[in-house]
């Protein structure tokens, strides 16, 4: 099979149900880039069980906006800024189940309340609708969380300091894991990767080291996980889903997961 990154499957000759999956697989796989900067042709088409000439297929519609750079034998997230900001993809993240999770996840905040919030996307569809809960602290990695909330002087705001990783915009490693320790919040907010079966994952080990320090320094601990993310796959195991006092999910989730997460005892909601 050739691996041609320039031979794009015509999207006149594409079913409407072809193009939606084509859409939410490329969403994906911006998810991953966001997690790692860079990934193979084959590791992607090992990940979401198409063919490379699928994923160079989907690597050419990425390349056409601008969001990522087609190497030899892999692709590169261009400008982790510039893709959160590309209109067709913040439209495409922002929906309104993803927003109904963000809308219960911020009626869990109650003023005074100390909260950890990770460098997920996710997670930053909430931070528009804090200061409305202030007073507040938050503690956070994500240097992001800290530019969008500075100009609004009811929220206290900690960084956990660390090395600065540019594609995330966020500190990792051991500073950022000891200052963690020396921390206590009432409640964590965090999103991830992948969720296979009852299994969180992230594709970053510094991230899962992050999440985790942060989850042990929070009396609760609440997972934004939308329908999209219940999939097969992950590389780093994060937490099982019986460790989240609330796994906050959509009314798209499958009958399958839903029942997966039911057998398992997670303590999940559906949000709408």
């Amino acid at each position: 099979m050739s691996d041609s990154i320039d031979d794009p499957l015509d999207e006149d000759h594409v079913s409407p149900s072809r193009r939606r999956d084509n859409t939410s697989r490329q969403q994906r796989i911006l998810d991953v880039l966001f997690e790692t900067g860079n990934a193979t042709i084959e590791s992607l088409s090992e990940r979401f069980g198409v063919s490379r000439m699928t994923i160079h297929r989907d690597a050419h519609a990425l390349a056409k906006q601008g969001l990522i750079d087609k190497l030899h034998g892999s692709i590169a997230l261009k400008n982790r800024a510039v893709t959160q900001k590309t209109v067709n993809y913040r439209r495409s993240r922002a929906t309104l189940l993803k927003q109904a999770i963000i809308n219960r996840a911020i009626s869990l905040i109650e003023p005074e309340q100390v909260l950890a919030l990770d460098d997920s996307t996710t997670v930053a569809e909430m931070l528009p609708l804090l200061p409305a809960r202030a007073p507040l602290t938050i503690i956070t990695n994500a240097a992001g969380v800290i530019q969008a909330l500075a100009p609004y002087s009811s929220l206290r705001l900690i960084c956990l300091g660390g090395e600065y990783n540019t594609p995330r915009n966020a500190f990792f490693g051991l500073l950022t894991e000891q200052a963690s320790h020396s921390l206590r919040a009432n409640v964590m907010f965090l999103s991830t990767t992948v969720i296979h079966e009852t299994t969180a994952f992230q594709n970053d080990e510094d991230v899962v080291k992050a999440k985790r320090a942060m989850m042990s320094m929070s009396d609760q601990c609440v997972l934004l996980a939308d329908s999209t993310k219940f999939q097969k796959g992950g590389l780093h195991r994060l937490a099982s889903l019986t460790e989240f006092d609330r796994v906050l999910t959509d009314t798209q989730i499958s009958v399958q997961a839903r029942q997966c997460l039911q057998d398992a005892g997670v303590n999940f909601e559906i949000c709408d």
